[in-house]
C-alpha cells in the first residue's frame, strides 16, 4: 500500500482513492517529448516492452498514471479505476498474463472519452479494433480478441503494477508514441526534465552539422581511434598497449 493512503476494501480487492500527483508545471514540461529522448534521458530504462503498441499509428499518450490490477478473465476493477480518474490521467492495467480474453471494449472507450482520461496502456487485450480506432482516444495495447471477460473481481487499483516489464506507480509519468510507451517516476521528474533540455540542444547542433554538410558526427572519428579502427592502425598493438 502507498505509504500514508488510506486502502478501501483489502490487499487484492480494494483500491486506493487519492495518489500523490507530481506538480503540473514539471510535468508540463513532458508534453511534446517523444518517448525515445525521454528513455534516453533517464539512461534507457523505463521503456515497456515492444510487445504494447498504439492501436492506432500516430496516436500518442501522455498523462499521469492510475494503476490496476485485474485478475484472469475479470475486468470489475477496471471500472473503479475509471471512477477515480481525473481528467488526463493514464490508465496502466496488470491482467496477470491474461492474453486470451479483452478487458476494454468501445464502451468503455465512449466512457473513458466522457470522463476526460487521457488514455489507455495495457499489458493485454482489448475488443472492437476498428470502432475505437474511430475514436479519438489512445489505446496501447498487446492486441485485440473478440473474447470478453466477466465483472466479479477481484482486482486492485492504485497499487504498484509491472506493465511490460517495468514497474508503474500512481503518479509516475507515461509517455507514449509510435516507438512505444515509457515511464517516468514522478522523483526522477526534474531530473529528466534537465536532461531532455540536454538532449534538445544536441539534436539542434548536430541537425545544424548535418545542414552544413557534416554527415558524421565528430566524436566518431575520436572513437574510432580509440578503438585502433583508424587506417594504419594495428587493434591488436592498441589493445596491448604498444605505441
Amino acid at each position: 500500500m502507498m505509504e500514508g493512503k488510506k486502502m478501501v476494501g483489502h490487499t487484492g480487492f480494494g483500491y486506493i482513492e487519492t495518489i500523490d500527483r507530481p506538480c503540473a508545471e514539471l510535468i508540463n514540461n513532458l508534453t511534446m517529448m517523444d518517448s525515445a529522448n525521454v528513455t534516453d534521458a533517464q539512461n534507457r530504462t523505463g521503456a515497456m516492452d515492444r510487445g504494447i503498441k498504439p492501436l492506432d499509428q500516430g496516436k500518442r499518450i501522455f498523462g499521469t498514471a492510475i494503476t490496476v490490477e485485474l485478475p484472469l478473465g475479470d475486468n470489475l476493477m477496471l471500472y473503479k479505476a475509471l471512477d477515480l480518474a481525473q481528467p488526463g490521467d493514464v490508465l496502466v492495467v496488470y491482467t496477470n498474463g491474461n492474453f486470451n480474453k479483452a478487458i476494454w471494449g468501445e464502451l468503455m472507450t465512449k466512457s473513458a472519452m466522457l470522463l476526460k482520461v487521457g488514455g489507455l496502456v495495457v499489458d493485454g487485450l482489448i475488443r472492437d479494433r476498428q470502432a475505437n480506432r474511430n475514436h479519438d482516444f489512445p489505446i496501447f495495447c498487446r492486441g485485440t480478441t473478440s473474447v470478453s471477460v466477466e465483472k466479479n473481481g477481484p482486482g486492485f487499483v492504485n497499487g504498484e503494477i509491472p506493465c511490460g516489464g517495468t514497474v508503474v506507480r500512481p503518479g509516475d509519468i507515461i509517455i507514449g508514441d509510435d516507438d512505444g510507451v515509457v515511464v517516468v517516476k514522478k522523483e526522477n521528474l526534474s531530473m529528466v526534465i534537465e536532461n531532455l533540455k540536454q538532449i534538445e540542444q544536441r539534436e539542434i547542433t548536430r541537425s545544424q552539422e548535418i545542414a552544413n554538410g557534416q554527415a558524421l558526427p565528430k566524436w566518431f572519428a575520436q572513437l574510432m581511434a580509440e578503438k585502433g579502427l583508424l587506417p594504419g592502425m594495428n587493434r591488436e598493438d592498441t589493445r596491448i598497449g604498444k605505441k
